[in-house]
């Protein structure tokens, strides 16, 4: 037998960065015709996959080139550490053999050296898995990956590195080896060159922040590459926003300390001078006079240029060509500068090319596992076959992420054009559903209700028809709570919304007096305006006061059914209902009780919130609301219908009930008292300021300020304009059974009646 070695491709040769498996070597001299391949030392891949690569195969000539090139594609496979190619001639035939060393498989990843991120986070992002083969490049590219996660939270030093080993069955175990270091901080950051705006209004501009006594409770301080990167295109674009065309912001100097804890930032800048707009002008395919696109252009001739009012006002021009269905509009802009009487100004130039006419096609939704499609439909402005619109694309699209059904940003609409037909867009409405059932219990210590248990049922879009179905339980040392609620907000598919209430009470927390109500609610709704609807809701109540300490509350008064009807009016342009972060909501109502039974009076509220996201994820939230309740008939109203402030619903820096006309009083057994004996106007008013603390936790925190107070009769009386403030933090956990909040409040101006300063932990948002 004749057996001559061909090729022999050591590891080392493969794995080479700089290796060539095929090159030219000169003629393409034929070696033999293959009578026969066969392939050894296979013992996971099949055979068939690599005869699939190859070009040799019975019948063929081996040539040098040949063969080198069977080779190359046998190793780009990327399952084999070594190769070697023989020819053996047996009885009289050429047998081709390929002798193939596969690579291990990995039999088990270990992560060592790791704190700040867990094994199971670190293997979920690597592409490198148990039971797959091992990758040379993988690994490498698994070490980018890791560096990247370390970097995100602050440690840019961080050592990654991997080793290998193998046991006696040819298997792998890889070990990533971690040395995190300390976090690198920014310690200082250094602007030069800029005359114009000061250090401390371009750093509150950067995503990338200097360290202090605050950044513990956020990501303030951290070095991250990639935010820096960033940084260097936003201090640019914010000085264009003020004027300066041509500013230049320079490589930065980056410089770290000798213990590696901290980096110094110096960065240069050109500020250039600063442009006013000179003249705005419009050419190409007008559909508008100049009169009606100047009024959608918040760039004004005079003014400061500002390429935030530049961007905003293509946009808002783009949209009013597509709202007469030209989907296709481009709008062009040039920028023409220009030296006049000694100043630097700026003709802005806009350019329309209309393009065509276009129709929306079928409208297709996607993602919607549970949600019907008929939920999200009757939220679109948009239907198949009207005329293009961009503006009520652009609506249903807030209207689809308001209903709250659907992870942040996961709302995506994509027009595309059909094939033959690109005057029709089909319109692909992509969501992913996000968690918006849930069934909690729950125990622990509340500072108004002591010890609690609570358990519920929380169904936001129940059989994913947008219905709102609830039921509580909120048993506690001072407080017991239960309620069962469902909402229809299209009932029978109209416009409808149809839904009730049932709850009972029974309270003991209140130093005067304690109680026990059990009433329903039943309420129906109806769209007057976009995003507002008017409802008429009928209640009937029961309350039945005892143990009372205090002369001035009578039961014959206080007890007994109380029957009336609200008509209301609720306006809600929040960007999302359970969570939000941008819009407002304003409400105002009016409630008559005296429908038969024993109570009489008359009731009218007034509120507003308004949510801004300040800059990231800092949300700024507000609220006022004003309560005025007023007699009828001259009737008595009851002591528990009256108003009083104070605790971890409203005034946060105070007690329970230590807001409002405090009374001293004579108790049942002698004993003089405070008490609070409430009013028939109330007042409040809140601003927060909130931010993730650990985002993926679902933890924040928030500082906050109260205003308000309770009065007698009505705000104003007897010259009384007094207004009770406090201040406060607090952290807030989206856990579970429901937003647990931890708040410190501290009175403002406080009386020696009031307490230096309140804790508070209670369950539930306040707005």
């Amino acid at each position: 037998m004749k057996r001559i070695l061909l090729v022999v491709v050591s590891l080392y040769f493969c794995l080479s960065a700089n290796a060539e498996l095929v090159e030219d070597i000169g003629p393409r001299k034929n070696l033999f015709k293959i009578d026969k391949i066969e392939i050894k030392g296979l013992r996971k891949i099949e055979p068939q996959a690599v005869l699939e690569k190859i070009s040799a195969a019975p019948g063929k000539w081996v040539t040098t080139y040949s063969l080198r090139s069977d080779l190359k594609k046998i190793h780009q496979m990327k399952y084999f550490e070594e190769l070697e190619a023989d020819h053996e001639v047996r009885g009289g035939k050429n047998i081709l053999i390929f002798k193939i060393k596969e690579k291990p498989i990995v039999k088990k990843i270990f992560v060592e050296g790791n704190d700040e991120i867990d094994d199971d986070e670190i293997k979920e992002q690597i592409s490198t898995k148990e039971f797959n083969i091992v990758d040379i490049n993988s690994l490498k590219q698994d070490i980018n990956t890791i560096s990247k996660m370390y970097e995100d939270k602050g440690y840019f030093l961080a050592d990654i590195n991997y080793n290998l080993q193998k046991d006696s069955n040819e298997a792998v175990a890889i070990t990533f080896n971690i040395e995190e270091h300390d976090k690198v901080k920014v310690k200082k950051i250094t602007f030069l060159g800029n005359k114009e705006i000061p250090d401390d209004e371009l750093k509150n501009f950067m995503l990338t922040r200097e360290d202090s006594t605050m950044s513990g409770m956020s990501e303030a301080g951290s070095f991250k590459e990639f935010n820096f990167q960033a940084d260097i295109e936003r201090l640019s674009y914010y000085y264009r926003t003020k004027g300066y065309l041509q500013v230049n912001v320079g490589s930065p100097v980056i410089t770290v300390s000798e213990d590696k804890r901290w980096i110094f930032i110096t960065l240069n800048i050109t500020e250039g001078p600063q442009y006013e707009v000179k003249d705005i002008n419009f050419s190409g395919d007008l559909l508008y006079t100049e009169a009606e696109l100047l009024e959608k252009v918040s760039l004004k001739s005079s003014e400061t240029y500002s390429e935030e009012k530049l961007r905003k006002d293509i946009q808002n021009l783009t949209e009013l060509y597509q709202d007469l269905g030209y989907a296709f509009v481009n709008v062009l802009r040039t920028l023409d500068p220009i030296q006049e009487d000694g100043k630097h100004k700026v003709n802005v130039n806009f350019s329309f090319e209309k393009g065509k006419i276009a129709y929306f096609g079928k409208i297709n939704i996607r993602g919607n596992t549970k949600t019907r499609d008929k939920v999200v439909r009757r939220e679109l402005k948009i239907f198949e076959g009207m005329k293009f619109s961009g503006s009520k694309l652009r609506i249903s699209k807030e209207n689809v992420n308001r209903l709250g059904f659907f992870e942040q940003g996961s709302v995506v609409f994509n027009t595309v054009s059909r094939k033959n037909r690109d005057n029709v867009l089909d319109v692909n409405i992509s969501v992913k559903e996000r968690q918006t059932g849930q069934i909690s219990v729950g125990a622990g210590y509340s500072t108004d209700t002591k010890g609690f248990l609570r358990a519920s049922i929380k169904q936001n879009n129940f059989r994913g028809l947008g219905q709102n179905l609830t039921f509580s339980l909120d048993i506690s040392d001072l407080r017991q709570t239960y309620s069962l609620g469902f909402t229809e907000p299209y009932f029978m598919d109209t416009k409808w919304t149809v839904g009730g209430l049932y709850y009972r009470t029974t309270n003991t927390f209140i130093e005067a007096y304690d109680f026990d109500k059990e009433g329903m609610d039943l309420r129906i709704g109806y769209p007057v305006w976009d995003y507002t609807r008017v409802f008429l809701t009928y209640n009937i109540e029961d309350t039945q006061i005892s143990d009372v300490k205090v002369p001035n509350v009578n039961p014959d008064e206080e007890n007994g059914i109380a029957s009336g009807v609200e008509v209301s009016l609720v306006h809600d342009k929040r960007d999302n209902a359970f969570e939000p972060s941008d819009g407002y909501y304003l409400s105002t109502g009016i409630e008559y009780v005296g429908l038969g039974f024993d109570h009489k009076w008359l009731k009218g509220s007034l509120e507003g919130r308004y949510y801004y996201p300040i800059y990231g994820d800092f949300v700024f939230r507000s609220r006022i609301r004003s309560l005025q309740l007023f007699k009828v008939d001259n009737q008595v109203i009851p002591r528990s219908e009256k108003f009083a402030m104070g605790g971890s619903r409203n005034m946060r820096g105070y007690g329970n009930q230590k807001v409002g006309p405090m009374r001293t009083l004579t108790d049942v057994d002698g004993n003089p008292g405070l008490y609070n004996v409430g009013g028939l106007h109330s007042l409040l008013g809140t601003i927060e300021i909130e931010h993730p603390l650990v985002k993926e936790a679902g933890l924040k925190w928030a500082v906050f300020y109260d205003v308000g107070n309770v009065y007698l009769n009505y705000f104003g009386e007897e010259s009384d304009y007094s207004l009770r403030q406090d201040f406060g933090f607090g952290f807030r956990w989206f856990s579970p059974i429901g937003v647990l909040r931890f708040e410190f409040g501290y009175p403002i101006h406080r009386t020696e009646n009031d307490s230096p300063n309140m804790f508070f932990f209670d369950i539930g948002q306040i707005f």
